[in-house]
Parts: C-alpha cells; sequence; structure tokens
C-alpha cells in the first residue's frame, strides 16, 4: 500500500505542474496523462477530450474514443481525487459514473438534446460521436480514477447503452501503475480456454530451445469470435493493427467461405501466426491441451480474425443465405503459435516473425523494436548530451525511454537524495517515449494526418522510413539530429501548452491534439512555400520557443482549430477527427494561404542560412561520429560482433566480404588485435544496423 501511495502522490503531483504550468483545471491534465500512457500502449486510440457537464441531467462524459478495428465507442469519465491518501472506488461508485456516460450517449442523436447545444464544441463533439453510431456494434463505459477498486468488487456490468452490449472499464490506482511499471509495451492479459473451450488442441513442432516453443493448434471459430469480442485489439500485433484493411478483397472471399462452406474453411485459409509469452497445459481426456495463454498477439491472419468476427454481425447474404446464420461451430482455423518466455526477446522475435509471416501483404519491412540500433542511438546520445542552461539556468537532460518503465526502474531503488539528484537531471517533464518522438518527427515531416491515426500506428508508419534512412546514411544521426529533435519535442510542447492555455480554446475546448499537429505542420508547409524554415538551433540554445513564435503558434492555431470545425472546410466529412486522420484533409490544408506577420527573422532560417546550417550539421555530425564510431564498436559486445559475423556466414557471404571481416576484426580487438580505423569503425556500425533491419537479433 505504501508504494501505491507514493505512486498516487507522483501523479497527483505530475497532474498539478502541469495543470499549473497551462492554466487548466486538474482533472484535464489527469485525462489527458492518463490517456497519453493508455495509447501508447495501444489500448485505446485517437481519445478525444471533451468535457462535457449537465448536472440537471445527471450527465457527465470528458471525452471518448472510436475503435474501427472492434466497432466500439467509448465514452470516457474522470473520477479524480487529490486527497493524500488511498480512497476505494466501489461498485455503486462505477454505476453511477457509468450511468453519467450512457445519458448522454442515449441523447447524441436526440435533435432536442442537440439544440438544446446550440453551436459550440458541445454540439460539434455530440455530432462526432454520433457519427460512429450506424457501425457500432459495442459501447464501453471507461473511467479514469485515482482511487483504488474494491476488493470486493469481483464483476462490474453496465446495463446496455442504445440496445447494444455495454461493459464498463475501471483504471483505478493499481491499474495504472501496473501500466506504468510493467516494461512491456501493452498491458498484460490472460485467456483461459480450459473455461472457454475444455482447452486448446495442439502439437508440439519445435521444444527445443528453452526459451523459444512453437505449436500447431486448432482455434475453433466460435472460440476465436468469443476472445476477440473480450480483448478486441490487444489481440493485434501493432503492424497489423496498422495496416488490416475491412473494405479489401479478401474479407469478401472470407466471408463467402464463412457462409457457404463453413466446414472447409480449414483447408481454404492459411490460419494465423501467433506468438504468446506463456501457455499451460492440462490433460483432457488423454489429451495435453493448451489451458491458458498469456499476451496472445496475431502477428499474422488479422483478416481472417475479423471477418469471422464481423461477417456473423452483417447485414444481407448470398442468394437465400444470411450472413447473420453463418455457424461459426463449423468453423476451424490452423494457428501457428510461437511461445516466448524471455522477455527480452520477445519484442525482436515479434517483430521478425511478423516480418517474415507477412512477406505476402504490405506490412513493412523493418520495424522499429526497442532494441533496434536507432533508439538506442538516441539512448545514447540522450545520456551523453547536456542541454544549454535556457532560462532555467540549470543545464538538464533529456531522458529517452526506449522501453516501457525505464524511468521508473530507474529511480525505484534510489534513496531520496539520489532521486532528488537523479530528477534534477533528467527532470520528468524531460522524459520521452518511442510514439512521442514518433509525433514530434511526423509533425515535423509535414504529416499531421499520420500522427492523428493513433500513437502506436504512427510510430508504426515511421518506422520504416526511419530505418531506411538509418541504414542508408548512420552518420546522419548524431549530435546535430539529436539536438533538433530535442528542439522539435520542445516545440511541439510549447505548442501544446501555448494552445491549451489560450483563450479561445478554453472558451469551447476540445480537438486539441489535432490543432497542435496541424498547426505546426501547417505553419513549417506555408515558411517552406517561402524557401525558409524554422530556426530549430535557436529553440534549442534557448530550451524554449521565442514570444513571437508563441505568439504565431497561438493565432495561427485558432486558425486551424476553426478550420477544422467548419463543416464546409472539411468537404463533405462529417466528423472533425475523421477529416484530420484523412490524407484528403492535409491536401486541403495545403491549399490555404495564411499570413505569417508575427514571427521575427531570429525565429527564422533564410534559403542561405539553410544551406549553411545543412554543412555545419555536416561538421557537427562527423566530429562527433569520428568520436562516436570507436567508442561506438567497444560498446558492442564482442560475443555480438562474432554473432553478426555468423550471421552473414549462414546467408553464404564469403569470408573476405566486409559483413563478414568487419565484425570479425571488432571482435578480434578484444584479443589483443588492432583497433579498426575510423572508417572501418563506422562501416563496421553500418553493417550492424543493416543487420537488424534484415532480422538479426541478439540476445545475450
Amino acid at each position: 500500500m505504501e508504494q501505491l501511495l507514493q505512486f498516487k502522490n507522483e501523479l497527483i503531483n505530475g497532474v498539478k505542474l502541469s495543470a499549473e504550468k497551462d492554466l487548466c483545471f486538474e482533472e484535464e491534465k489527469f485525462f489527458e496523462l492518463v490517456s497519453e500512457s493508455i495509447s501508447e500502449a495501444g489500448i485505446l486510440d485517437n481519445i478525444e477530450y471533451h468535457p462535457y457537464r449537465n448536472t440537471n441531467k445527471y450527465m457527465k462524459i470528458d471525452g471518448y474514443s472510436w475503435n474501427p478495428l472492434e466497432k466500439t465507442l467509448s465514452g470516457i469519465i474522470t473520477d479524480y481525487e487529490d486527497i493524500e491518501d488511498i480512497l476505494t472506488i466501489t461498485k455503486s461508485d462505477l454505476v453511477k459514473l457509468g450511468k453519467n456516460v450512457s445519458r448522454f450517449l442515449e441523447k447524441i442523436d436526440d435533435e432536442v438534446f442537440l439544440d438544446s447545444l446550440e453551436e459550440s464544441t458541445d454540439r460539434v463533439i455530440a455530432n462526432s460521436m454520433n457519427f460512429y453510431l450506424p457501425e457500432v456494434l459495442k459501447f464501453r463505459v471507461v473511467v479514469l480514477s485515482t482511487r483504488k477498486l474494491s476488493e470486493r468488487v469481483k464483476k462490474i456490468t453496465i446495463d446496455e447503452i442504445r440496445n447494444k452490449p455495454t461493459s464498463i472499464e475501471i483504471w483505478d490506482l493499481d491499474r495504472l501503475k501496473t501500466l506504468s511499471e510493467s516494461g512491456t509495451e501493452n498491458e498484460p492479459f490472460s485467456i483461459d480456454f480450459l473455461n472457454i473451450c475444455n482447452g486448446l488442441h495442439n502439437l508440439p513442432a519445435n521444444t527445443e530451445d528453452e526459451d523459444t516453443h512453437t505449436y500447431l493448434c486448432v482455434m475453433p471459430g466460435k472460440v476465436l469470435s468469443d476472445i476477440y469480442d473480450e480483448f478486441g485489439q490487444r489481440l493485434l500485433e501493432a503492424n497489423v493493427r496498422t495496416f488490416l484493411d475491412f473494405r479489401s478483397g479478401v474479407n469478401k472471399g472470407i466471408r463467402k467461405a464463412l457462409l457457404t462452406e463453413p466446414e472447409n474453411f480449414f483447408a481454404y485459409n492459411n490460419g494465423l501466426t501467433c506468438t504468446a509469452t506463456n501457455v499451460e497445459f492440462r490433460e483432457i481426456n488423454g489429451q495435453k491441451v493448451i489451458s491458458k495463454m498469456d499476451n496472445l498477439q496475431i502477428v499474422n491472419g488479422g483478416q481472417t480474425t475479423a471477418s469471422i468476427y464481423f461477417s456473423p454481425k452483417e447485414k444481407g447474404g448470398i442468394g437465400n443465405r444470411l450472413y447473420k446464420d453463418i455457424d461459426l461451430e463449423k468453423v476451424f482455423v490452423q494457428m501457428k503459435l510461437t511461445v516466448i518466455r524471455d522477455e527480452d526477446k520477445i519484442e525482436n522475435l515479434k517483430s521478425r516473425i511478423s516480418q517474415y509471416a507477412n512477406t505476402q501483404n504490405s506490412i513493412q519491412k523493418a520495424d522499429l523494436v526497442s532494441n533496434h540500433p536507432y533508439h538506442r542511438n538516441i539512448e545514447k546520445l540522450a545520456l551523453s548530451i547536456p542541454m544549454p542552461a535556457g532560462d532555467s539556468g540549470l543545464s538538464t537532460k533529456w531522458f529517452y525511454e526506449r522501453a516501457r518503465g525505464q524511468y521508473s526502474t530507474r529511480v525505484r531503488g534510489l534513496s531520496k537524495a539520489q532521486k532528488d539528484r537523479f530528477m534534477l537531471e533528467y527532470p520528468k517533464s524531460q522524459k520521452f517515449v518511442k510514439t512521442d518522438m514518433a509525433k514530434y518527427e511526423n509533425t515535423w515531416r509535414m504529416k499531421p494526418h499520420e500522427v492523428k491515426k493513433g500513437a502506436q500506428e504512427n510510430l508504426k508508419l515511421l518506422g520504416p522510413v526511419i530505418a531506411e534512412e538509418y541504414e542508408k546514411d548512420e552518420s546522419k544521426f548524431k549530435h546535430a539530429f539529436y539536438r533538433e529533435l530535442i528542439a522539435k519535442a520542445i516545440l511541439f510542447k510549447s505548442a501544446d501548452s501555448i494552445i491549451a492555455k489560450s483563450d479561445w480554446y478554453k472558451e469551447e475546448k476540445g480537438f486539441k491534439a489535432e490543432a497542435v499537429t496541424y498547426t505546426l505542420s501547417f505553419l513549417r508547409h506555408l515558411l517552406l512555400s517561402q524557401g525558409k524554415d524554422l530556426n530549430l538551433l535557436r529553440i534549442f540554445q534557448n530550451q524554449s520557443i521565442s514570444k513571437s513564435l508563441s505568439a504565431q503558434i497561438d493565432v495561427l492555431g485558432k486558425f486551424v482549430r476553426g478550420k477544422i470545425l467548419d463543416p464546409s472546410f472539411r468537404q463533405g466529412q462529417g466528423n472533425p477527427s475523421e477529416f484530420c486522420k484523412s490524407q484528403k484533409g492535409w491536401d486541403i490544408f495545403k491549399t490555404v494561404n495564411f499570413d505569417l506577420e508575427l514571427l521575427t527573422d531570429s525565429d527564422l532560417l533564410n534559403a542561405n542560412e539553410l544551406k549553411e546550417k545543412k554543412e555545419d550539421d555536416k561538421n557537427l555530425n562527423e566530429a562527433g561520429a569520428q568520436i562516436d564510431a570507436q567508442t561506438g564498436i567497444m560498446d558492442v559486445k564482442k560475443e555480438e560482433w562474432l554473432a553478426i559475423s555468423n550471421f552473414y556466414k549462414d546467408q553464404g557471404y564469403p569470408h573476405y566480404h566486409k559483413n563478414i571481416s568487419l565484425p570479425t576484426k571488432c571482435a578480434n580487438m578484444y584479443l589483443g588485435g588492432d583497433l579498426p580505423s575510423d572508417k572501418q569503425s563506422k562501416e563496421a556500425l553500418n553493417i550492424r544496423s543493416r543487420a537488424y533491419n534484415e532480422g538479426f537479433d541478439f540476445i545475450n
């Protein structure tokens, strides 16, 4: 309980500091911070904040999330208390909160209710949620709470909303703490196959590796549908979520087979490729079946899963056969299951299995897993490069969390004095994660529509682009790159704060995330069209943006959000959020003109200065690279260099090829051999980077 109280105090303190900085209510910041965590974990994407209160009608809602992979509309409500003690949230509390949300959702298409909202953002939000009603299969009420769920609560149910299946989900202190400290990319979960289907039949295919076992399984169609109904997109590996298209031709083919020949589905379908972190077995009637499975992830077979789940719910049919009559009891699917028990291997192996399993599809070739050299490079730069003192007068560093929970792990166990020193050097406000990096980077690259697709999806879309650039020229990702990355982070966080504090936003809240990424992307688009760009070096050196740039972001942000909320500007797209996720939405913005009259010359770089900057960056990177290359090869263990050499030997490269000879030379320096030259060191690091992109993995 003491650790839970400590977590709560840290959470509340973070909320208070952020709320004070942005001049907003603590409840709003609590919603924002928790939303970022569960979005980063891929549990809920595209979370929209907009509080609505009507005490007379007992309505309250703080935001919503639409999940197209589950066709689920979630109404989100906060339960925020800043009392310095652990309070309990009971079943009756949850029922009351759930009814506050359900009353609002029941009214979002009621014309009398909508008229009472007038032309405010309240009405825009109601209309935005109304937009999804024709597709909704399920509703979910999500409660974000600073209280601890009562141990007496064993099961939580809620009345149906709009005659649709409805569930309630509680993110209490315990669950938030577990997610924060999990060290995994996603929230852990387990499936009880013994209870669902009396166990899952399987055949061991490879059990020689102590940490990695493979099985061939038969998955009943009804069971697959049921577990997707319960766990939704958490079953789908992030690549599958990103590239799954429910409208493609294969969907129709699968649907037809389900309807007309369900008993032959096993023979016709390619099946599923899945991973899990653990399985348990039980002997039933003389057969060893899988009784329980932890963290099942479908890395290939998303279309099959979606079709089995959604097809019986569709209208219409073929001839006199209706889709609603599809008999999933006759459907079986083959499943190749790889159980990866070693936590250090999970992410890399999942990525490689996904890569090889999806070679026939458009899923990306390279995935920026946590161990990718690109992320390790940022982590190394973050630990070694102090920031200019800036306005605060203190020199600090940023902390790059390439795997969930690294910051908390570093802090945990420190004495108070050690913790104070660490947090002075690495302030929590300067911690950023992989999805943050992708958000800053894709906003700068003027892809706001990709940023708005969700934290994990945006990272997956950026991944292959970054991986290709990194492999092509690793030298461009040194000191100058890191300096600009931090400037982009400061720019994004500043814009978020400016818009949150603006009078126009406080007057009518909502669509802040859209306004931030679109404002910055639009700002850069306008500047580049004039042969100019923002001066990131100035931002880095000051560790803040100028008053003139702040004022311009405020004015431009108001204009941008106004356009997003304008139905005529959206050209037929009724939902502002969906408009912002589309390429068409961004293309429309690029046709608009706006006078950036508040910027000063010192905020910008002109054409000549951009040329000079390119040369300066090259020199800075080369100076850093010369040092980094030779120290970099020594940061890699001898065993890893030998493993890289063997990786390329296994691919048939001759022993004299640089892919084998240079890693071997790097390994030999540990045995008294000569240190590779600067040129050889750079090439060796490039070979290492290429190896990871080609599927190499090293766990020691």
